[in-house]
């Protein structure tokens, strides 16, 4: 099932029409309703939202276990939660700020009763709330993807998609904002990102057989060299430290 429909009005891209899923559109809507300035929100099948206070962790911690047996990456987007289950795809926005980050639940916490979840170094850089160690939030469990016909089994290595799960071929360079084992993450993260950053060409890269896979998020970077930088900068500032070139596209 696909439908025919014009988001150049919605998401500010020019002249954008393109045959998607209507989960992948209500997904696509529903992040770009969470951009700061956008008053309205819609829930778009996800679960309720819940309010409280985030920290994040200390460095110290980098490379130390979590509880479902990864070790804790300061540079990747991941949190704890008292009781969401491991794997869980979350959305948290900073009440004060406006700003949002998307993360994967992969450990027990915070320990602190008046806390709801403790993020990542990275996380925190997005939220912008370092400096005050510990902000107001609002979480949502991010599920709509659940009920979308497609899987990592579907996957093949070497295949490019874009944020409205269609197949794609590129074979240009491209910047690689971030990387994940996760593909659920990798495509709420995508959307993120090409509507946050007002990128109209970001794609997920499938690199590797199933069992050994990441799922790259791929960015078109601007022609302006000045702009790139500034682009780059703003993006390493807001916890992206896994930027690096990536130099043309395997084909399918």
């Amino acid at each position: 099932m696909a439908w025919s429909v014009d988001l150049s009005r919605a998401a500010g891209l020019s002249n954008l029409s393109l045959a998607v899923h209507p989960l992948f559109l209500l997904h696509y809507l529903f992040i770009l309703l969470q951009q700061p300035g956008l008053s309205s929100v819609i829930a778009a099948g996800d679960s309720a939202s819940q309010a409280g206070k985030a920290s994040f962790y200390h460095d110290r911690f980098h490379g130390q276990e979590t509880s479902n047996g990864e070790y804790y990456d300061k540079g990747d987007f991941t949190a704890a939660h008292r009781n969401l289950p491991f794997n869980s795809i979350v959305l948290v926005t900073n009440k004060k700020t406006g700003r949002s980050a998307i993360v994967r639940i992969n450990d027990r916490g915070p320990f602190v009763k008046s806390r709801i979840i403790d993020l990542s170094r990275a996380a925190a850089n997005k939220l912008g709330m370092v400096p005050f160690g510990v902000v107001p939030v609002t979480i949502r469990q991010l599920s709509l993807f659940d009920r979308i016909p497609l899987s990592d089994s579907l996957m093949q290595d070497g295949e490019v998609w874009d944020v409205f799960g269609q197949k794609v071929e590129l074979g240009s360079d491209y910047l690689q904002v971030w990387s994940t084992e996760h593909w659920k993450h990798a495509f709420y993260m995508a959307t993120q990102i090409s509507l946050e950053y007002h990128l109209s060409e970001v794609y997920i890269l499938v690199d590797g057989p199933q069992e050994h896979r990441n799922y790259r998020v791929l960015a078109s970077e601007p022609p302006d060299p000045k702009e790139r930088k500034a682009l780059e900068s703003k993006l390493r500032n807001d916890g992206f430290v896994q930027l690096k070139q990536w130099p043309g596209i395997r084909k399918p």
